[in-house]
Formats: C-alpha cells, sequence, structure tokens
C-alpha cells in the first residue's frame, strides 16, 4: 500500500514537472504579443523596394531634380557613419570625385569643398561644390550648397539601424539620401547625369561599408587569436 501511495505521488509529481516545462517551453517561443513583426525601416517601405534593397540593388525615387535614394548595407552604424564623414577621402572610395577637403571645422559643422568630375558623352568637366555639414550622430548629415556650379543643392543623410527579426541586435544599416538640386544650365541632359551619379554614389558607400566592416572583423579576429594564443603559452 505505501508503495503504491509512493507511485502515485512519484507521478503527481513528474507531471508536475512536465506541465512546468511545457510551460516554459510555451512562455520561451511564442512571440511577444506587443512585438510588432514588421516594423523595421526596410519592412515599412513597400515591397517592391524591401526586395530590392535586401538584393544589395540601389533604390532611387524622383525626378527633375528632387530624389531619395537607398541602400541596405552590411555592417554597423558606427561603420556606415565613418564612411559618410570621412569627407578628406571621398576621392578614394567615391566615383567621379577628384578631390574633397574640409575648409572649417567646428565639431559637428563643417565646410568642405569637393571638385567632382563630370563626365557627359565626349566631354569631361570639373565642378566645384562647397557644402555646409551639420552632424547629428549617429542619425543624420544635413547639407547645403555655400557656394559652387550648381544653382541650389541641400538635402541629408539619414541611417537607420535595421536587425533580421524584431528584438535581434541590428546587423545592417539603412543608409538614406534626400537630396534637392538645381542647375544653372544643361535641363534633362544634367538630371540625367546627376541621377547616375547618385546611384553610383551609393553603390560605392555600400562597397565601402561592407569592406571596413570586413577589415574590423578580421582585425578582431587576429586580436582574439594573438589573445588565446598568449594565455595558451603562459599556461
Amino acid at each position: 500500500m505505501a508503495r503504491f501511495v509512493y507511485l502515485q505521488q512519484h507521478r503527481r509529481l513528474l507531471r508536475g514537472c512536465l506541465t512546468a516545462i511545457a510551460l516554459s517551453a510555451t512562455i520561451a517561443f511564442v512571440p511577444d504579443a506587443s512585438a510588432k513583426l514588421f516594423d523595421s525601416p526596410v519592412d515599412r517601405l513597400p515591397a517592391i523596394e524591401r526586395d530590392a534593397l535586401r538584393q544589395g540593388r540601389v533604390i532611387l525615387n524622383g525626378e527633375k531634380g528632387n530624389y531619395t535614394v537607398r541602400v541596405l548595407v552590411n555592417g554597423s552604424v558606427d561603420t556606415a557613419w565613418e564612411v559618410l564623414t570621412d569627407y578628406e577621402n571621398f576621392q578614394q572610395f567615391l566615383p567621379n570625385i577628384a578631390s574633397s577637403q574640409i575648409i572649417e571645422d567646428n565639431g559637428n559643422r563643417k565646410v568642405f569643398e569637393q571638385i567632382n568630375r563630370v563626365r557627359a558623352f565626349l566631354f569631361t568637366k570639373n565642378a566645384r561644390v562647397r557644402l555646409a555639414i551639420t552632424e547629428t550622430y549617429p542619425q543624420q548629415i544635413a547639407f547645403s550648397l555655400v557656394e559652387g556650379d550648381l544653382k541650389s543643392l541641400e538635402g541629408f543623410w539619414q541611417l537607420e539601424p535595421v536587425s533580421p527579426y524584431p528584438s535581434a541586435p541590428p546587423d545592417r544599416v539603412l543608409i538614406t539620401q534626400q537630396v534637392a538640386v538645381e542647375a544653372d544650365s544643361g535641363g534633362s541632359t544634367f538630371y540625367s547625369i546627376f541621377e547616375d551619379a547618385l546611384e553610383k554614389t551609393l553603390a560605392a558607400i555600400e562597397q565601402e561599408v561592407k569592406q571596413r566592416s570586413n577589415q574590423y572583423e578580421a582585425k578582431v579576429f587576429e586580436l582574439q587569436e594573438n589573445s588565446t594564443n598568449t594565455c595558451l603559452r603562459y599556461y
């Protein structure tokens, strides 16, 4: 009789444990009702743009001098910020830029001058612009024309971290550029050239962010490996 009572108590205890495990598993794997499944900066865009961005393509919207350009890059916001604010080295990784240098540096407010090499048909022309920059780390970089070979130019860069799924740490950055430009002459030819330059610039930025991210990861791996080897030798 005592053995029967013991077995009954054991079964009840086992059932209780299994119920607790099942409940824990349910809590662990059922999504939080308050979580938003489609709330990343990319997911808010139209489906056709979402797909294109995830395939690594540059998206350009707008016409006649008013544009929004986007690209999704693999890397951190800090790396993307580093690339976009590397003013004096733009000519090393951005297309059609002959030179770029900072003229004034007042912390988050700067003025830099850039010489663009514009190719149209069989002709090549250099165009100079001097831009005033206001940096709002790490979200936005606003720019406006101070002087140069354009009638007007203003806009901003925006950086938004993107996670692979809700609550996960971000592993990509949506880079958006909004720009309004007006030339003294050139009309539709100028805008066609400018649109092409925008797409090539965003593609080059995507490549530079990816390259710097890979270099950073390789350096971290090397430091970790050296540290491990040092510890092994010590012990």
